[in-house]
This record gives C-alpha cells, sequence and structure tokens, in this order.
C-alpha cells in the first residue's frame, strides 16, 4: 500500500469512479423511494449554504467512497492518514459527468476544490472558517458531520447515498423551472384519469402523489395550503402537506362569515395548523395510518387527511380505522385510496365555480411538482398528457 509521510494514502480510480456514478444516477432516476432519507436531507441542507463549493465537496466524498471505501471522507489531499486526492476525483469525475448528464452541482468551474475555504488545504476541519463568521462557520460545521457520517459508508450504503445527492441536485437544480400551461378545460372525469396515469407513471419517490394533494388542497384552502421542503429537517407538523389559518394578536382567526367587515392590522399574526395531510404512493397498513393519527394528536391538530393512492393498495376497512382514530386520539381523519375520488371531492367542496377548477387544477399542479422537487421533465409530461387529450376531445366534437 502506498505510504506518504508514514501515512497509508489511497487511489480512487477513474473508470470505476465514472461507472459507480452511472450506476447512482440510474438510482436516482429511478423514482425509486428506497434511496436513504437522511442523505436527501443532508444533501438538501448542504445545497442551502452560503458557500456553494460545499456541494461538489460531499458530492466527491460520496463518489470517492463509493468507488473505494477506505477513503478518509475528510480528506482533500494524500497527505493525511487514507488520503486520497479529492480534487482529482472531482476534477476528473464528478464534475464532467454533472456536466454531461446535465446536473447542477451549484459551481460552474472544472475544479470546484480550488475555491476557498478548501483551497491547498489538506483535510476538512471546522477551523477553516473562525468563529467571526458564525453562518458559514455553523455551515462547515453541518458538512464536516455530513463527512464524518460518510466515512462509515461501504459498498451499497454507499451507491445508495451517492444516489440520493445525485437526486437532490437533480431535482433542486431544476426547481426554478415553472411551465405555463394552455388554458384548454377538460371535463372532470378525463382530468381525473389523467391525474391517476400521470402520477402512476413514475412515482418520483412518492412525491407526484404529494405534489396531488397539495394541488387539491388549493382547490378546498386557497392560501392557506403549506407544502413544506420535503425532508425539511426544521419541519416539526407530521404530515407532507398542512392547512394554516392565520389568527389576529386577540385571537380571533381570519375565517370569519363576513371578511369584508374585518380591518386589517399592522401588528404581528400567529399561524396554527388546522389540518394535515399525508399522502403515500406505496401500500400502507392500518398501522402506519394509526401512527400518522397519533403523531396529529401529540401535535394537537384535529384533523388530518391520508392519502395512499398505491394502484394495489389492500382494503383498509376505512370506516373502522377511521373511528379508532377518533376513539383513539380525538382525531377526526379522512383516508381516501382513489386519486379520482381525491380530485372530484376536492372540486366538490372548492368554493369556486366547477369550470374555474377545472381551470386552475393543471398549474396548480405544476406549481406543486416544483414545491416537492420533482424533476422537470414532469411538467412536460403533464402538459403533453393535458395537450393530447384536449387534441382528442376537439376531434370528438
Amino acid at each position: 500500500m502506498p505510504q506518504h509521510g508514514g501515512k497509508k494514502v489511497l487511489k480512487v480510480d477513474k473508470g470505476q469512479a465514472q461507472a459507480k456514478f452511472l450506476e447512482a444516477l440510474a438510482l436516482a432516476q429511478s423514482g425509486s423511494d428506497e434511496l436513504p432519507n437522511e442523505w436527501i436531507v443532508r444533501t438538501r441542507q448542504v445545497g442551502h449554504a452560503s458557500n456553494a463549493t460545499n456541494t461538489p465537496l460531499l458530492g466527491t466524498a460520496l463518489l470517492a467512497k463509493a468507488t473505494n471505501k477506505d477513503i478518509n471522507a475528510l480528506a482533500l489531499q494524500t497527505a493525511v492518514h487514507r488520503g486520497y486526492s479529492a480534487r482529482g476525483v472531482a476534477k476528473g469525475v464528478l464534475v464532467p459527468m454533472c456536466v454531461e448528464h446535465q446536473i447542477d452541482l451549484r459551481t460552474t468551474g472544472a475544479e470546484p476544490l480550488n475555491n476557498q475555504p478548501f483551497f491547498s488545504k489538506t483535510q476538512v476541519i471546522k477551523d477553516l472558517i473562525p468563529e467571526s463568521k458564525p453562518t458559514a462557520r455553523s455551515e462547515l460545521e453541518f458538512l464536516i458531520q455530513c463527512l464524518e457520517a460518510a466515512d462509515y459508508l461501504e459498498g451499497e450504503s454507499a451507491l445508495y447515498a451517492l444516489a440520493a445527492f445525485l437526486r437532490v441536485r437533480i431535482e433542486d437544480g431544476n426547481k426554478a423551472t415553472v411551465l405555463t400551461l394552455a388554458g384548454s378545460i377538460l371535463t372532470l372525469p378525463i382530468l381525473s384519469g389523467l391525474t391517476r396515469d400521470f402520477i402512476n407513471k413514475n412515482r418520483e419517490g412518492g412525491r407526484r402523489g404529494q405534489a396531488l394533494v397539495a394541488a387539491c388542497l388549493d382547490l378546498v384552502h386557497p392560501g392557506m395550503v403549506r407544502a413544506d421542503a420535503i425532508n425539511d429537517p426544521s419541519r416539526k407538523i407530521p404530515g407532507d402537506v398542512a392547512i394554516e389559518i392565520t389568527e389576529e394578536p386577540n385571537g380571533t382567526d381570519l375565517l370569519i362569515p363576513f371578511p369584508e367587515k374585518h380591518e386589517s392590522t399592522k401588528e404581528s399574526k400567529n399561524t396554527t395548523v388546522v389540518l394535515s395531510a399525508e399522502a403515500k404512493q406505496k401500500v400502507v397498513t392500518q398501522s402506519e395510518i394509526l401512527q400518522f393519527a397519533e403523531r396529529l394528536a401529540a401535535a394537537g391538530i384535529g384533523k388530518g387527511l391520508y392519502v395512499a393512492v398505491d394502484p394495489n393498495q389492500a382494503d383498509l376497512e376505512v370506516e373502522e380505522l377511521t373511528q379508532k382514530t377518533q376513539d383513539r386520539n380525538g382525531v377526526t381523519l379522512r383516508v381516501i385510496t382513489d386519486p379520482e375520488r381525491l380530485l372530484e371531492e376536492a372540486i366538490q367542496w372548492s368554493p369556486f365555480p366547477l369550470e374555474q377548477c377545472l381551470q386552475s387544477f393543471p398549474q396548480l399542479l405544476v406549481q406543486r411538482l416544483k414545491d416537492f422537487h420533482c424533476g422537470k421533465d414532469s411538467q412536460y409530461e403533464w402538459a403533453d398528457l393535458l395537450s393530447a387529450a384536449a387534441s382528442e376531445a376537439d376531434l370528438d366534437q
């Protein structure tokens, strides 16, 4: 084994690294929901750092670990124990492969690890940024936590962590895209059928189902729907989508019969979550739904919606299930297992006329596809389905 000043140094074979990248990319693009949630969370948080170089540095370490399990994930050069040339992996494999496959690393240079504070350093340590810069220092410390966790990865776990990294960069790199749809209006049966087909064609790890729930709730509760970024570590509310109401400082909420009589105030307002929704595009059990109800009760949320829309979902005995959540937790829970029914009920209970709902929903879904970090092709796929249906409807007239 090569030695450098008495320290064990390692190499990352370029050809093997390229093969591992492509293998991880296939997993990232597969729509599988088996990718490790913790690495999706970590990658997304690193991707919010003020120093964009943190992102390619994490990607380099994950790629190197997926290729050679013995490397030190915190190393930048060979001058440390189990060191390797992180710069060589970034320049020779990660960056060109990401450019080829249009994956956003948040940096545009061919050698991102030449940027500060990593340039010419031997390994990543917190003292690379002084305490006098608290934000950047905190972001670096979180990156170090990620690299320390990465150092324990090997084999399939390293490959799946890299796949999670690539999935997030694909999603977040395209998050600014919001396609504007044509104004064709389809009938409710056609629109609901297209929606069912669309979310099942590529589930994208269940994110299409989550986007559907948010868009349906937008129809019923306009301006009140909060769809948090998936896997946001700061989230405290159970579920994927929440309905929030705003309260005045005196405790009077804004859901009053005659809003025109309400006078606005510049004082700060509090928000209260009155309903939280969970969406799953995989087969679930009664136990999982009961656990969701328990989390709602613990959070003080009295109303919930659980949408389980896997086509192979077994009968959940919904009436018995909802009675249990009421008796055990004091929670009123609505369980829906049919995406078409979800949309139909949302339109039924929407405060807007039918035609306006039919016209608005497709664009609402586009926005929610973006919010839930679905791939850029999702919006175009949805638009193509709508366009084809509209053309067929015109031919039938």
